[in-house]
């Protein structure tokens, strides 16, 4: 967890840091940005440093270091070999390690993980780069020995990190502070440590994930993902996007992305990536900035919606059961094929719709919530999430059971050939989740840890009203195809 706040201006007061030394000449500074940039390239330096001591494998086999020189330094012994990091913060100049070994272990087992799935796995992380990388760095907090945040008002707040310089470079002060004022939005939870982004002017807080408060229900509920509806429950329910809003959004992206289009071609150049290699007009670099406020607003957009939803859910459900999609192979694109007929050509085999399809599965960002409601019943005790094989949940009659690919006739309706029910195919197609789940859980299938918990559930959801687990409970009328369902979960 996260709280990501603005920063609204820097202060350096006490003394002056000592930045290093240029042509044998010690350097001090009090101009914030210069600090700001000093903290951040010392923070990249020794993150570097950190890296060069991996290795890769070379043409015949054999472990090479990733970069021309390894630099295997203590942070003592980095003190003393480069003057800019003798000033830098302890707690500053602690967290590379830490962090370069957390993303370098972390995509070894993205890495494996993806071979064993047959999947491209991707290159490995490399160093940070001064020219493409923002100007970042972290602190750590430390139980309060650096990076501590004041409240000032409801609105802002203030970040002070500490430093001291070192002996012998203390002509314009030993001690120094820098006060990073923020404007807030909400209080700010506890933290372990803070991230500042120079280049955008931010500052995250990382907070450890904290327990939600909600109490045991007995109730179930299936969960099926969706392009049309990006939840259906098996309440009868649907949870949506604010598509809407969504839709507003992108519409000014394409409009901005043409204009950087024209402004290329005007200034004679066949793609935007020539036309960036050579230097752009300061107009293309506004647009571009705009697009990517937009791309980040709607990004958060979606956020703030899952977070909402999955809490909602694990509150009011004890046993969550969703399909297991395989959302990689989901949005792979559509290779074209030669056409046998015309050599030279090629068949586009539904290339538009495929790109389509892709952009809203993307966009609903369906992954995210499966990894949102996996940590959040994992903090709960009592609250248990199950995946199930998602084949032919959306063909199979909730009724009589019968199944067919006629049983769908468009994407919403779904009218089974045998019985004649008519209802929403994605609402059908939860409640098959719901009840693939429920007999998972009979059958042991599930951990041990939530054993008790689901079972407790499933029982409550076999007999309650609520969610209904067996299929013969869900035998009901035949509803002619315009009927709305009844209301569950309420939109956002």
């Amino acid at each position: 967890m996260s709280q990501k706040v603005r920063v609204t201006h820097v202060k350096v007061k006490g003394g002056q840091p000592y930045l290093g030394q240029h042509d044998c000449t010690p350097q001090y500074s009090d101009d914030p940005d210069t600090v700001m940039r000093w903290l951040c390239d010392g923070w990249r330096s020794r993150f570097n440093q950190c890296r060069s001591t991996r290795h890769k494998y070379g043409p015949d086999h054999e472990l090479i270091p990733i970069g021309d020189t390894v630099t295997d330094l203590t942070d003592t012994q980095a003190r003393r070999a480069c003057p800019w990091l003798a000033a830098l913060p302890t707690l500053i100049l602690q967290s590379p390690s830490k962090l370069e070994a957390v993303e370098w272990y972390s995509n070894v087992k993205r890495r494996k993980t993806a071979r064993k799935q047959h999947r491209n796995p991707g290159r490995m992380p490399r160093f940070k780069s001064r020219h493409h990388d923002p100007l970042t760095f972290v602190c750590w907090y430390n139980g309060g020995r650096n990076a501590v945040f004041r409240q000032v008002n409801k609105t802002h707040g203030i970040v002070t990190i500490t430093g001291q310089n070192p002996v012998g470079f203390r002509a314009h002060g030993a001690r120094w502070r820098v006060e990073i004022h923020v404007k807030t939005s909400q209080p700010v939870h506890a933290y372990t440590n803070v991230r500042v982004n120079w280049t955008d002017r931010t500052l995250v807080f990382t907070n450890p994930p904290q327990p939600l408060d909600a109490a045991l229900t007995g109730r179930a509920v299936g969960l099926d993902r969706g392009v049309a509806h990006q939840l259906a429950t098996s309440d009868g329910g649907f949870i949506d996007l604010p598509q809407a809003k969504l839709k507003r959004i992108s519409g000014e992206i394409a409009r901005r992305q043409k204009v950087m289009a024209r402004k290329s071609l005007l200034a004679g150049y066949r793609s935007q990536r020539d036309y960036r290699k050579h230097g752009t007009s300061k107009r293309y670099e506004r647009e571009r900035r705009q697009v990517a406020r937009l791309y980040r607003k709607a990004r958060n957009i979606t956020m703030n919606w899952a977070q909402q939803v999955t809490t909602r859910l694990v509150r009011d459900y004890d046993f969550i059961v969703v399909e297991n999609l395989n959302l990689q192979d989901m949005t792979r694109r559509c290779k074209p094929k030669p056409d046998p007929e015309h050599p030279g050509h090629w068949l586009h085999n539904g290339q538009t719709a495929k790109r389509g399809l892709n952009r809203e599965l993307l966009r609903s960002n369906l992954g995210l919530l499966c990894s949102l409601l996996e940590y959040k019943t994992r903090l709960l005790p009592g609250k248990t999430l199950a995946t199930v094989n998602p084949a032919y949940t959306s063909r199979t009659c909730i009724r009589c059971g019968y199944c067919a690919k006629e049983n769908r006739e468009s994407q919403a309706v779904f009218s089974c050939a045998k019985c004649g029910f008519t209802w929403n195919a994605d609402l059908n197609a939860a409640v098959n989740i719901l009840d693939m789940g429920v007999h998972a859980a009979s059958a042991g299938e599930l951990s041990e840890q939530g054993m008790d918990y689901a079972l407790r559930a499933v029982n409550t959801a076999r007999h309650g009203d609520a969610t209904r687990g067996s299929r013969a409970l869900f035998a009901r009328e035949p509803q002619p195809s315009g009927t709305s369902p009844a209301t569950g979960i309420p939109r956002l």
